[in-house]
């Protein structure tokens, strides 16, 4: 039997940056500097001049980048406490649990095909206060989305409302204006877990926007609420990009729009010449605005599929089994039904869509998919 083809070879993927990591090690420990510092500070900088914005505050996690942003316009007055916050249904429940965390209410609304559209926004505006877009398996939401904030010249003239943009699964996805993700909204936020496109090795998370003021504050709050070291002046967390963290992502950042490239040769492969009539996949405008951090493909018969797939050692995920909205932490939401969404989380697969994959590999993945039965 041929070699496993695991889902991520996370190993591999990571190992590539060995010698620069044990250096970005050296550094820290020589440093004497463990908590900020000069990675901290040169990573911050990068990311914000790669997503072409101004401001980057790194933090944690992609969970508290989305919950001290919110807690920020909740400070700042652009947000009310309890504010409405619309979501798509369709998102990994980190969306709603930032939202929740922050005293804000979540507003799920069903996805079409598989993003938030601005007609879901359009038809909540006067139930809502803002908006969480969702650039879910790295596929940009489309640029109407955003034309509801403030001071922007098209979309709608009436109700303008702050839109945030969950990026986490977006590193590097470019619109055809060459803006990339993250740079659309009020502020968005960026998770590096280490399956990301961007990874670290470990927890790590930023915040990016171009408003100063609402990047000070995030600054301030994710760093208990001060600014200076003895005057708290807000409610704050402790929720810092840790420097070892950020070297290694300064190490990796350079070859992301490499290995995003890749990814999207394998997505374009795996479009032309997947054909099954019992698998569906998406159809050649999935290509565009995309990081390619999911590949997903859709089956009434998943289970079956999952063990066709597995027998033949190769791996796959869910993105994901179960939505938000039937999860038992949220009760409230329990009874509502959104069938895009639900059908997405009972039929959607995952396979392998990493660039250290070959072409041989990919081959392989699509002759199985393609002999299921």
């Amino acid at each position: 039997m041929a070699a496993p083809i695991p889902y991520l070879d996370l190993k591999s993927l990571q190992g590539r940056f060995l010698q620069q990591d044990l250096d970005v090690m050296q550094h820290l420990h020589d440093s004497g500097t463990y908590i900020g510092g000069d990675m901290v500070t040169r990573f911050e900088n990068e990311f914000a001049a790669y997503c072409g914005v101004q401001h980057c505050i790194g933090v944690a996690n992609g969970l508290e980048a989305l919950e001290i942003i919110l807690r920020a316009d909740v400070e700042l007055g652009v947000l009310t406490k309890a504010a409405r916050i619309l979501v798509p249904a369709h998102t990994y429940i980190a969306t709603f649990l930032s939202i929740t965390n922050a005293g804000c209410i979540p507003v799920p609304v069903d996805v079409d095909e598989l993003l938030l559209t601005a007609d879901k926004i359009k038809n909540q505006l006067d139930n809502i206060h803002g908006v969480i877009a969702v650039d879910i398996y790295g596929k940009l939401v489309d640029d109407e989305v955003y034309a509801f904030l403030p001071d922007r010249q098209a979309g709608a003239k009436a109700k303008k409302i702050p839109i945030y943009t969950d990026a986490a699964q977006a590193h590097g996805a470019r619109t055809d204006q060459g803006m990339r993700s993250g740079s659309r909204g009020r502020a968005s936020a960026f998770s590096f877990y280490p399956t990301k496109n961007l990874g670290a090795l470990g927890d790590a998370g930023a915040i990016v926007t171009d408003d100063e003021e609402l990047g000070s504050m995030c600054r301030k709050i994710a760093n208990y609420g001060r600014e200076s070291r003895y005057v708290n002046d807000v409610l704050g967390v402790n929720s810092r990009l840790d420097p070892l963290q950020a070297g290694f992502l300064s190490n990796r950042l350079p070859l992301l729009d490499q290995d995003n490239a890749r990814r999207r040769e394998i997505a374009e492969t795996y479009i032309s010449s997947i054909k099954h009539e019992k698998i569906q996949v998406p159809n050649s405008l999935w290509i565009e605005h995309n990081a390619h951090h999911v590949f997903p493909i859709y089956s009434d018969d998943r289970g079956r599929l999952v063990q066709h797939m597995d027998a033949a050692g190769i791996g796959t995920n869910f993105h994901y089994k179960i939505p938000p909205h039937h999860q038992e932490v949220y009760p409230e939401f329990n009874a509502f039904n959104f069938p895009v969404t639900e059908r997405l989380h009972k039929t959607q697969l995952s396979i392998p869509c990493h660039p250290l994959l070959s072409d041989q590999e990919v081959q392989r993945v699509i002759d199985t998919v393609n002999s299921f039965e």
